[in-house]
């Protein structure tokens, strides 16, 4: 059993900003908490979220949401992948920080346990030692130093004992920062589109409780819990998604909705974007889709645990009553003019490296040809051409009219790595049953991930609701069925 380290005399210091020094802000790719008070006291549901901790407001905050004080709970914080680490820093803002008031109100974390965290086959795994502080009971920063182990994707956080509220029983906490020292190479922009996705998600919340959500036809639960059904890890082979669901046993737990993924594989395979004979790119509708952004919001909290973003960027589009797809014609040939000026600028920003590194050598332009290839401006001029072509390549279609359609695929390049940044390009197919989503299939980096959700749908009180998602994960040749279904 590992050591637990117990840092009880010395409290954290309080402080007003904080000073990071040489360490590196990290935001978080997900949050997710074991619970989260659930009310509708701000005039819609889910506001006490696991990820407002990340949301720099001090006025919105996690809140645990069991009978008692929470005693036990824990949150999860999930950053990018490190394999260099050597400490996070964190910093938190105890309580409910929105006024001095609902601070004493409300009840505050007392003593809380840290754990390092790393990403499982079967879940998150604690990695290092853990480290117990008990927080000081006031506003402001407090700041934590914990040791962590070189390879570290989160830290969970657990309530161990809290400080008593004057009116509620309710554990709140209002924010969380965490910085990473190590030698892991820091990528500034990954960070900056990691928080944009958190100010987004705020922001949607916002928009929805101005409008109550009222017209959005799928109503969100809350949060999904997750079953595995099984699991097996051989040897990755580069493989077609058909022959992947090939590899998952018929059993009875799961057979009919691996028949549902099995066709939608069928289906995909005959539409792939990367592929020089996709029928997608020559007989299905090219169109533009419009889908509700606070269905996006909800879904990224109620499908936290699922980890995949290709399904919450789809949660817009899995009701047709929620989505309407436009025909779009003429984007191809607005890709194809931006591509042709961007390899105009790049043979001007090389021509012009060229005659800069001849004039510099006195007239003699030997070894500048190979000197501009790494060239910054040489450079940008490639990267964007590289992703008018991706974006070429990709785009949204439909099969069958833009007003009932029966599938619809989107292609779209993105940036991955946390190391070393790469293009790659996500597919996501959604095939309806009537109006309603019965599968979607997320596949990325050729062959090596390959998520396929089968979705069974309810009626609760008037609205659709995803009653359960069956899972069929491929990820470098771990195989996975995971069922997710509404918290109880």
């Amino acid at each position: 059993m590992m050591l637990l380290s117990l840092l009880l005399a010395a409290a954290p210091p309080l402080i007003l900003e904080p000073d990071t020094e040489a360490a590196n802000r990290l935001h978080p790719r997900r949050v997710t908490a074991s619970s989260f008070l659930e009310n509708g006291w701000n005039t819609y549901e889910q506001n006490y979220l696991p990820l407002y901790i990340a949301d720099e407001d001090p006025a919105t905050a996690w809140v645990e949401g069991i009978k008692g004080r929470g005693e036990g709970e824990s949150l999860e914080w999930w950053g990018p992948a490190l394999t260099k680490a050597k400490r996070y820093r964190l910093f938190l803002r105890n309580g409910y920080q929105k006024s001095a008031k609902l601070f004493r109100a409300n009840a505050r974390p007392r003593k809380v346990r840290f754990e390092p965290l790393v990403q499982g086959e079967t879940g998150a795994q604690t990695t290092g030692t853990p480290l117990e502080v008990e927080l000081k009971d006031v506003q402001g920063w407090q700041e934590v130093r914990l040791p962590v182990p070189a390879k570290v994707e989160g830290v969970r956080l657990t309530l161990v004992t809290t400080y008593p509220g004057s009116k509620y029983e309710d554990t709140c906490l209002s924010d969380l920062r965490v910085y990473v020292e190590g030698e892991d190479p820091y990528r500034p922009e990954a960070e900056a589109a990691a928080y944009e996705k958190v100010r987004a998600f705020a922001l949607e919340r916002k928009q929805a409780a101005m409008r109550n959500d009222t017209q959005a036809n799928v109503a969100w639960a809350p949060r999904f819990e997750a079953e595995t059904l099984w699991s097996q890890t051989r040897a990755w082979a580069r493989e077609t998604p058909v022959q992947m669901l090939a590899r998952f046993p018929d059993a009875d737990a799961h057979r009919a909705a691996l028949a549902v993924a099995r066709e939608a594989a069928a289906l995909f395979q005959e539409v792939d974007l990367e592929s020089s004979a996709s029928a997608a790119q020559t007989s299905w509708t090219r169109v533009s889709t419009t889908d509700d952004g606070a269905q996006r919001a909800s879904a990224r909290t109620a499908l936290s645990i699922v980890n995949d973003e290709g399904l919450v960027e789809a949660a817009g589009l899995l009701h047709l009553d929620d989505a309407s797809f436009s025909e779009d014609g003429s984007a191809q040939e607005r890709l194809r003019e931006s591509l042709e000026l961007a390899r105009e600028n790049e043979a001007h920003a090389n021509k012009a490296c060229i005659e800069a590194c001849a004039e510099r050598s006195e007239g003699e332009a030997y070894g500048c040809e190979s000197e501009c290839e790494n060239a910054p401006s040489v450079g940008a001029a490639n990267k964007a051409i590289q992703e008018l072509e991706l974006q070429l390549q990709g785009g949204e279609f439909v099969q069958g009219s833009a007003t009932e359609p029966s599938a619809l695929l989107r292609g779209l390049a993105r940036e991955s790595g946390n190391r070393e940044v790469r293009r790659t390009f996500r597919q996501s197919l959604i095939r309806y049953t009537g109006k309603k989503a019965s599968a979607v299939l997320v596949a990325e980096d050729r062959g090596g991930i390959l998520n396929v959700h089968v979705l069974e749908w309810a009626k609760v009180g008037g609205k659709e609701r995803i009653a359960s998602i069956t899972a069929f994960r491929v990820i470098l040749g771990s195989l996975t069925v995971v069922r997710y279904r509404p918290a109880t």
